[in-house]
């Protein structure tokens, strides 16, 4: 669930309404009711649901451009900029409608839409592009990546690493227990470094970034190290387009991060240890 909608009674509700309005409005109107083609409301509400967590918050400036929610969508589906911006109108005056403030607009607009992106996706997939919940293991996403074209390699127990596309190399931690994947950057301090510096990079980032906190770890085999963590349940399945735009921003953020290194006390080049 969006996470600005627990600010509200019945959030699960809520989003229902705004979707059928959504679906329903955007049909009913000549110039932009291609947008949902092929699409079932009943489906496109369901993928709203189930993927919602799938989306990592972002600053603020970063909701300005709605058209960002479907740059990444697949070329086939996507329509013009002036249909985008008349579905995404049509979006914001359901928002208000139902009572949304107008400070949680912009954010809840731009993730519902991008997840909408997803759904129509799904729709015209000739290849299956969503992993279910039992698919979701160390080889299964070893070989995802792969086929993507990230470079991929095994790392720890249920965990795989890659670095290409993306700005920092990140790993990412399956957890059957919660049925959970976590994407893990790790940035490690050089030699005599002391757990207080480290800690002292984290709270600058912290100051500066602080959606995206990270934490000094002391290891017992290696000097201090910066950790960072995102996690998301996989009970639902895995869409893998928003896997991948979900570690990159990821990636993103976390080398946003580490550089707050001022001191030069992190190896850069051994982040991923």
């Amino acid at each position: 669930m969006f996470s600005q909608l627990e600010n509200y009674k019945n959030p699960r509700m809520i989003l229902n309404s705004i979707l059928q309005a959504l679906y329903t409005q955007v049909t009913a109107n000549r110039a932009i009711s291609h947008f949902f083609i092929s699409v079932h409301m009943d489906a496109l509400i369901a993928d709203v649901f189930k993927f919602s967590h799938f989306v990592m918050e972002q600053p603020e400036n970063h909701y300005r451009d709605p058209m960002r929610a479907q740059k990444s969508s697949m070329p086939a589906i996507q329509v013009s900029s002036t249909v985008f911006e008349e579905v995404h109108k049509t979006l914001l005056q359901i928002l208000k409608d139902q009572g949304i403030e107008e400070d949680h607009i912009p954010r809840l607009s731009f993730e519902i839409l991008e997840i909408v992106e997803e759904s129509r996706a799904q729709f015209s997939d000739t290849v299956m592009m969503v992993l279910n919940m039992g698919d979701v293991t160390q080889d299964s996403l070893l070989q995802v990546f792969k086929r993507f074209k990230f470079d991929a390699k095994l790392a720890g127990k249920n965990e795989v690493s890659f670095e290409s596309g993306i700005d920092m190399p990140i790993n990412v931690k399956i957890r059957p227990k919660d049925k959970s994947i976590v994407l893990i950057g790790k940035a490690v301090s050089v030699e005599n470094s002391l757990l207080k510096d480290v800690a002292d990079i984290a709270e600058i980032a912290k100051e500066r970034y602080p959606l995206f906190p990270m934490r000094a770890v002391e290891d017992d085999d290696d000097w201090p190290f910066l950790l960072m963590e995102k996690s998301f349940s996989y009970e639902n399945g895995v869409p893998l387009r928003l896997l991948f735009r979900l570690s990159k921003s990821f990636s993103t953020a976390f080398h946003r991060n580490i550089k707050c290194d001022s001191q030069k006390i992190l190896a850069w080049n051994v982040a991923n240890r």
